[in-house]
């Protein structure tokens, strides 16, 4: 009895190293989606929106600048002070629109890619069932010390249509 417990510990434990690893690189994968090439046009539409407006807000300060400093002996020390306000105002939106835009992008960014991803993902994950890998590492996270097992890049890349 006890040699078949043993017997039965050492085939359990061979068939638990018999498992497959896999890896692949995410980055380069979605890289080649033409999805991504959607977003990133997307992406650059709205960098050419947002940099377009804050141009027109700085135009307007330039602009107050310029005038301030054209007229600036022939105001009363009132309307110096009221006019220089209106300046540092307008930095300090300059200031808040720059940070909010580049909070915007990159939520925006964030948004549009998440799906590309996801979707690879998805084909990473039917390619470690379909051909029965334990895991399968990413090595655009650069988190795999060693790259044994098979390179399943080009499994998943033909499981998004992809070649």
């Amino acid at each position: 009895m006890k040699k078949l417990l043993v017997i039965a510990f050492v085939l359990f434990s061979l068939h638990g190293f018999s498992q497959k690893f896999g890896h692949c690189n995410i980055a380069e994968i979605a890289q080649e989606m033409p999805e991504l090439k959607v977003a990133e046009t997307q992406f650059s539409a709205k960098t050419d929106e947002l940099e377009g407006r804050l141009k027109r807000m700085f135009e307007v300060y330039q602009t107050k600048v310029d005038e301030f400093q054209s007229k600036a002996e022939g105001m009363t020390p009132d309307e110096q002070s009221q006019a220089a306000d209106e300046i540092k105002n307008l930095e300090v939106r300059i200031q808040e629109a720059q940070q909010n835009s580049q909070a915007e992008l990159s939520a925006y960014d964030q948004e549009l890619k998440t799906p590309i991803l996801d979707k690879v993902k998805e084909a990473v994950k039917a390619v470690s069932v379909e051909n029965n890998y334990a895991m399968i590492f990413d090595l655009a996270t650069g988190t795999v010390l060693y790259a044994g097992g098979d390179d399943v890049t080009d499994l998943v890349k033909a499981k998004l249509g992809l070649q």
